[in-house]
């Protein structure tokens, strides 16, 4: 299992993630190649190797036109977004990043959501920054992440409103829940950005967690601090865990109001966009209401875009997780040509058996259920059927 640490010593910013995953090893190529999928005016993605206080990084700067507009309402940049040809993944996590930004600028000037215009961030800086970061996490295949505590900056810093307190007022926002430290700094450490790529990556906050190191990468910020580097260390794991051992996720909301006939379709889509299993249980909720119990068990990296998925396709106003652990018995799937068709057959190695028996199995429902309607036989029937035939056979065929 990958393991991602934020190393944030110096706080965290858009393009010190985006530098860091380059530096780390995502590859540029990549990088221009998710972007060219927007719908982004033309820009020049400049990225040096500098020094900070004697640590070696990367810096990003995206420079775009000079007079060129780019819009700056989130359904604009969302539409931008959506539109793309991004992977699935990173389309939904960028996207869960740039709603944290537009929620908490709406709650702050009391605004709708749809209406809110983004003043102080840099909104094409901002796309490549949520892109990146989100790419390079997928890249990666990161399972899970942790960060260190944030260093909160003190001070004030010039906005379109006139001066504010630092942390920046969206940027505390955006912090809720995470830990933060003092820090003598009067500078902008923790930018709107990077606690929105923070917020979306939902890490847990601590030391290092146990792992086998496998890379470090530095994003350097723009600005040289008087008191320390400014850089941001990613440190890439794997995880010491038993390897039979997993850590997934399990994202569960109770719903009373939905149209039932809803489920068949969300439950294709959660499984479509990751979910390892699905679970409707009956309950009774508040006010003696029968409700529904939706239960996804997911891998980490896919929480966010599930738990999106599920805020935008159920009537729930929220959506809980916990972490549990599995442990998986070893599998083989492979098909077989049986007198019926190609059915599939599932076996698996049980405890105790020797090293090259994988003695239980199961077959392919859908392909259970072609042959029955081809062989005018019942699922019991058919079912016997192809197992007799292959005690006496057991000759898979290439998958």
């Amino acid at each position: 299992m990958n393991i991602l640490y934020l190393d944030c010593f110096s706080g965290i910013s858009g393009d010190m993630v985006l530098g860091a995953w380059l530096d780390l090893g995502l590859p540029r190529r990549r990088l221009l190649e998710a972007l060219q999928t927007l719908a982004l005016p033309p820009f020049r993605l400049l990225v040096r190797r500098e020094e900070r206080g004697g640590l070696a990084g990367l810096q990003v700067a995206v420079r775009g036109r000079q007079g060129a507009v780019f819009p700056r309402h989130y359904g604009e940049l969302r539409g931008i977004l959506e539109a793309g040809g991004l992977e699935e993944a990173v389309k939904t996590r960028a996207l869960a990043a740039l709603r944290r930004l537009a929620e908490v600028e709406a709650r702050i000037h009391g605004l709708e959501l749809e209406a809110v215009h983004f003043h102080e961030i840099g909104a094409l800086d901002t796309v490549v920054d949520l892109v990146g970061a989100a790419l390079g996490h997928r890249y990666f295949q990161i399972e899970e992440v942790f960060s260190s505590p944030l260093p909160a900056g003190r001070g004030w810093v010039q906005s379109q409103h006139g001066p504010l307190p630092l942390p920046a007022p969206a940027a505390l926002e955006l912090l809720r829940g995470a830990a933060l430290v003092s820090s003598p700094s009067e500078q902008e450490l923790v930018t709107p950005t990077g606690a929105a790529i923070l917020a979306a990556f939902e890490p847990r906050f601590g030391p290092p967690p146990d792992m086998v190191l496998r890379g470090v990468g530095y994003g350097l910020g723009s600005r040289h601090l008087p008191d320390r580097p400014n850089a941001l260390r990613l440190w890439l794991g794997e995880s010491r865990a038993e390897p039979d051992e997993e850590r997934l996720l399990v994202l569960e909301t109770s719903i009373d109001d939905m149209n039932p006939q809803w489920y068949d379709y969300l439950l294709e889509r959660l499984l479509q966009s990751g979910a390892l299993d699905c679970l409707l249980i009956p309950c009774q909720m508040k006010k003696n209401r029968p409700g529904t119990l939706l239960q996804v068990l997911c891998r980490p990296p896919d929480g966010p875009a599930l738990t999106a998925l599920l805020l935008a396709e159920t009537t729930t106003l929220g959506v809980r997780h916990h972490e549990v652990g599995r442990r998986s018995l070893d599998r083989s799937v492979e098909r077989l040509s049986t007198p019926w068709g190609e059915v599939g057959r599932k076996r698996v190695r049980r405890p105790g058996l020797a090293a090259d028996g994988y003695r239980d199995y199961s077959l392919e429902y859908d392909d259970l259920k072609k042959a029955a309607a081809r062989g005018k036989k019942s699922l019991k029937e058919m079912e016997t059927l192809i197992r007799g035939w292959i005690a006496r056979h057991d000759s898979p065929c290439s998958s």
